[in-house]
């Protein structure tokens, strides 16, 4: 983005204020102490909010009903990120210490677990959407291995797409960190080529095309509901927008930010300072918020489910698996308002 700096008649480099580098010493810092104590906080909830997920779905025998097959899976993508929070956490803190191979593996688990993220959560729309809308359908026509080889396709094609990182990522010496990191490594050449192409990947497979199929499913099935008038069936409501929300809210502000960032490395943006502090502090915020999604998850898609508060409590000994009559009462009206009307007796999943 900047021009050589031309020599003065003095001899001295006559920088041009326009083309010069922006300095943004105020943001490094500030990430020094930011991103260690975020990716501590989302470290300890996640590893605590998953493992609890993990053990309540292992106490299940198989065959596991569809949703919690998807769950399961969720949780296994999101305690993945979670393990290598540690260690991007020292990287704001000092230079890279772990070297070119798990600079590698920590960056392709990072992409894999947004990828399938996204594609495991549009499989449970499709799947909560069929069991609403088309139950007999679904338990006639559906069968484990459907889902078994549905989930070996989403989960190859977000391995192939976070391939690029085992061959880009390496671990060299930055000037915009002023250390040696772990990052992504592109020629000079191609390095706008590869970094655009990778964010309209993100952007529109990762993000865009999977949230669109949320929002249809879950708006087809506030219309089942609304069509049925079941008595029940604000909960269910509140809780499937807060899948969609959470998702949109976790990862939307910071494609947003990157879409202008990409904008002002391909010149379509006059540099401006002021505005690429901003930006920065405004990747470091959304990329932060995006990560946090995976110790957010098991909240929203658990610990909302009375079902899941009642295995839960199964495996608390100082409760003594005690259920009292209001969680009854909040699975009864969950299970109203998610039953279609003809006489379905569920899926039987334990989560939602």
């Amino acid at each position: 983005m900047s021009h050589p700096a031309s020599p003065s008649p003095t001899g001295s480099l006559d920088i041009d204020p326009a083309t010069a580098p922006c300095k943004q010493d105020e943001v490094g810092t500030f990430a020094r102490y930011f991103g260690p104590a975020v990716f501590s906080v989302a470290f300890v909830v996640g590893l605590a909010g998953n493992g609890l997920v993990l053990a309540v779905l292992g106490r299940r025998r198989c065959p596991w009903p569809f949703a919690d097959g998807f769950l399961f899976q969720l949780a296994v993508a999101d305690l993945l990120l979670v393990l290598s929070l540690p260690f991007w956490a020292t990287q704001f803190t000092q230079p890279w210490p772990f070297g070119e191979a798990l600079c590698k593996l920590l960056g392709a688990l990072s992409t894999l677990n947004g990828y399938s993220t996204a594609f495991l959560l549009a499989c449970l729309s499709v799947e909560r959407c069929l069991l609403i809308g088309h139950p007999t359908w679904l338990h006639r026509h559906v069968r484990p291995s459907h889902v078994g080889l549905c989930s070996a396709l989403l989960w190859g094609l977000a391995l192939g797409l976070s391939s690029v990182e085992l061959h880009f990522r390496s671990v060299g010496y930055t000037p915009q960190a002023g250390a040696v990191t772990c990052h992504l490594g592109f020629g000079a050449r191609e390095a706008d080529s590869w970094r655009l192409g990778l964010r309209l990947a993100a952007f529109l497979v990762g993000f865009l095309l999977p949230l669109l199929v949320m929002a249809l499913c879950y708006c087809r099935i506030v219309a089942r509901l609304r069509r049925a008038q079941l008595p029940h069936r604000r909960p269910a409501v509140r809780l499937l927008a807060a899948i969609v929300a959470l998702f949109a809210l976790s990862w939307g502000p910071y494609h947003g930010f990157v879409l202008v960032d990409s904008l002002e490395r391909l010149g379509h943006l006059a540099r401006d300072c002021a505005r690429e502090k901003v930006l920065d502090f405004g990747l470091l915020f959304t990329e932060s918020l995006g990560l946090l999604h995976c110790c957010l998850n098991p909240v929203v898609y658990a610990f909302l489910g009375a079902k899941f508060r009642r295995e839960l409590s199964r495996l608390s000994p100082g409760r003594g698996g005690h259920w009292s009559p209001r969680d009854s009462q909040a699975l009864e009206d969950f299970s109203r308002a998610t039953e279609p009307s003809t006489a379905q007796a569920g899926d039987g999943s334990v989560m939602l």
